[in-house]
């Protein structure tokens, strides 16, 4: 089980929950936002947030996630950020950023992934992992590079959303030319193979 968050103390400041509107103060609000979201996600190891900014999936598979504490409320001092400021925040994670994406850009509304590790640094580790297991070139499932046991899968790879696997599949390993997704005759992913 994993030790709660501890938020920045800028997590109970007041002002924080509502858009300032001076350029300069909204600037360094949106650098606090996007700064918390990112620990908080690295530190519950969560891959994917609703655009409410409630937790989807977590490699941490001993995590209840509707236990944890919420990113954009503070009982404490009473104060939670409104809908059109987390949009702002999560905006700004995306586009300014690129420390998120959406889920599926036709639906927004799936919610985002969260990158607290980059595609690139995802990959790097997926591909590290499948050379020095001596699998390159072996077509291996995706549960095989995520849940398999017995398979000495690192901890940093252990449990990563599918979802996520697959678009580091084909933005980062495709596109460099070392992997390959094999179809089965449903058209779902059978296998991949890393080269």
């Amino acid at each position: 089980m994993s030790t709660a968050f501890s938020f920045p103390k800028i997590h109970s400041f007041p002002p924080l929950y509502t858009k300032q509107p001076n350029a300069t103060i909204a600037q360094h609000q949106l650098e606090s936002w996007t700064q918390i979201v990112l620990e908080y996600c690295a530190h519950y190891k969560i891959t994917s947030l609703s655009l409410a900014g409630v937790p989807r999936y977590s490699q941490d598979q001993s995590l209840d996630l509707d236990t944890l504490p919420p990113i954009f409320d503070n009982k404490e001092i009473e104060r939670t950020v409104n809908e059109e400021f987390k949009t702002t925040i999560i905006n700004h994670l995306i586009h300014k950023l690129h420390k998120a994406d959406y889920i599926n850009p036709k639906n927004p509304s799936l919610g985002i992934f969260i990158y607290w590790r980059s595609l690139t640094e995802w990959s790097d580790l997926l591909y590290s992992y499948v050379d020095k297991s001596g699998q390159l070139g072996t077509i291996l499932t995706i549960y095989e590079l995520t849940k398999l046991e017995d398979a000495g899968i690192p901890d940093n790879l252990k449990y990563l959303d599918e979802e996520l696997l697959i678009k580091v599949l084909k933005e980062v390993l495709i596109k460099k030319g070392k992997a390959q997704i094999l179809m089965n005759e449903d058209g779902e992913i059978g296998g991949v193979k890393i080269v």
